[in-house]
């Protein structure tokens, strides 16, 4: 049988790989359960996000969901760690990442984050 869609909501998610059809509904299922970093590269982009954006409508009989991350504010021993740092090492191996992050009081994602910004910032003055 072929299935009437409006052409936009048929490319709404990326394919799952051969194999992985059930993968992406018990994912689904799971919703924010997912931790960060130990998501599948195959799921929808709208999975990876969810809880990280502005809300969505408010679901019926459901919690509201929380808002955008507000953006961090980095005291000034911070950012003298994190530019000292840079000036040594532009790329940072995970080991590395995990030492400053925690020298610093920042989370992993915060450092990785700061680095790739900062790496963009130098590319355009150099």
């Amino acid at each position: 049988a072929v299935l009437k869609a409006e052409p936009a909501a048929v490319f709404k998610f990326p394919l799952a790989p051969l194999g992985c059809s059930g993968l992406g509904t018990a994912l689904l299922a799971a919703g924010s359960g997912l931790q960060g970093g130990s998501a599948s590269p195959h799921l929808p982009l709208e999975l990876h996000l969810r809880g990280k954006l502005d809300p969505g409508p408010p679901e019926p009989g459901g919690k509201a969901k929380k808002g955008r991350r507000s953006r961090t504010v980095f005291t000034e021993l911070q950012l003298m760690g994190l530019e000292k740092r840079f000036e040594k090492q532009k790329y940072l191996s995970t080991p590395d990442r995990i030492d400053l992050a925690e020298s610093l009081g920042l989370s992993q994602l915060q450092v990785k984050t700061w680095y790739q910004n900062r790496r963009m910032k130098w590319k355009k003055i150099v």
